[in-house]
């Protein structure tokens, strides 16, 4: 008989709106690699569940194609937005709606997760749902650790395990009576699903970094959502480029997950070909080297941690989904965004309109 563990209430208070890097060096702790094959135990994370749909805004998928410069602040020669040309790719989480009792609730989340194995043993869940519980796990501390930081603009310090002020080794999380860090949970990850395909699965917090998703993994969605994360950030700019039909640059993210690929320059070609759309794949037959340069660790927020216009005025014009423009208050570096967003997602999905954040923030303010 199918038996569901329920992690923590579920969250009432939700969020009201929708070079080259070190990777990890500790010594891993002890974490169960034991499995149940045919479990009969599944995890409802309805708590994660209503966090993520309730603070992460999906933008659309990437056109592959390098986003021109930021629009300059109205009356102002400098840009608030980033300036990288990935700049309106990966989804975004409303981190500027995020006040005490949306962190102390997404803490909540992430001790109840802390505490599942003082109620069932990991070891009896199936390979798939352990999976889920640790990227789960590992999302939701990166969560609660970037918005108790924010504003801020750049991330690269952050999660760079050669920085000082890296979150990555920190052993600050209770576990069974050991203290665990996000390296501990993303080595335990690598070294015990084969696929390199896991790596999609750890939120960074930045743009260049795979997507934060809007609904939790479960051993039932986790391989195709994983999928689905790979393709989303082979096939965009800021995962892979092609330059002058010769050269494959690809992101400093893969460096940090080296131990994936053995023979990296191999192994990681053949990896991309395998999710890579059929433009990138053709262009992907003309290449004869591979560079590893492309980094983008500004903040996955709205607002890229910037809320007003330096010596300027909130002078943004957005474009609903049905091609009207729209006085905003927001700046120019977030109308910028949305009105990609817009264009984006109704390519993919028909009519989308920007009002929808406003509509959104009213709709989850009344639950």
């Amino acid at each position: 008989m199918l038996r569901k563990l329920v992690i923590g209430a579920l969250w009432a208070a939700i969020v009201s709106t929708s070079g080259a890097y070190a990777a990890a060096t500790s010594d891993s702790a002890a974490l169960p690699a034991e499995f149940t094959a045919k479990s009969n135990y599944r995890l409802d994370y309805s708590d994660l569940e209503a966090v993520l749909r309730g603070s992460v805004l999906e933008m659309g998928r990437s056109t592959h194609q390098r986003a021109p410069k930021p629009t300059k602040s109205t009356g102002s020669n400098m840009r608030l937005g980033n300036p990288k040309p990935s700049r309106l790719e990966g989804n975004r989480v409303m981190l500027h709606e995020y006040g005490k009792q949306q962190k102390d609730g997404i803490a909540a989340v992430r001790d109840d997760l802390l505490r599942v194995p003082e109620r069932l043993p990991i070891e009896k869940l199936s390979k798939n749902e352990q999976l889920a519980y640790w990227l789960n796990l590992h999302n939701v501390i990166v969560l609660s650790k970037v918005s108790e930081i924010y504003p801020i603009t750049m991330l690269d310090n952050s999660f760079n395990a050669a920085s000082d002020t890296s979150l990555l080794d920190d052993r600050e999380y209770e576990w069974m009576g050991q203290k665990i860090s996000l390296a501990d949970i993303q080595n335990h990850v690598l070294k015990n699903w084969a696929d390199p395909v896991v790596i999609y699965g750890f939120y960074l917090g930045a743009v260049g970094t795979p997507n934060i998703r809007n609904s939790a993994y479960t051993g039932a969605n986790v391989h195709a959502a994983l999928k689905d994360n790979a393709e989303d950030f082979i096939n965009s700019v800021r995962g892979t480029q092609v330059w002058n039909k010769t050269k494959l640059r690809v992101s400093t993210y893969y460096e940090i997950m080296a131990q994936k690929f053995p023979n990296f320059e191999v192994d990681l070609k053949a990896h991309i070909r395998k999710y890579a759309a059929n433009r990138l794949k053709n262009r992907l037959k003309t290449v004869k080297r591979m560079t590893v340069d492309i980094d983008d660790w500004h903040i996955a927020d709205l607002y890229n941690g910037n809320f007003g216009e330096l010596g300027g005025t909130y002078a943004g014009t957005v474009t609903d989904g049905y091609g009207n423009s729209l006085k905003s208050a927001l700046p120019e570096h977030v109308t910028d965004l949305l009105n990609d967003r817009v264009t984006k997602l109704s390519r993919q999905h028909g009519t989308v309109g920007v009002e929808e954040v406003s509509k959104k923030k009213k709709n989850d303010k009344n639950r």
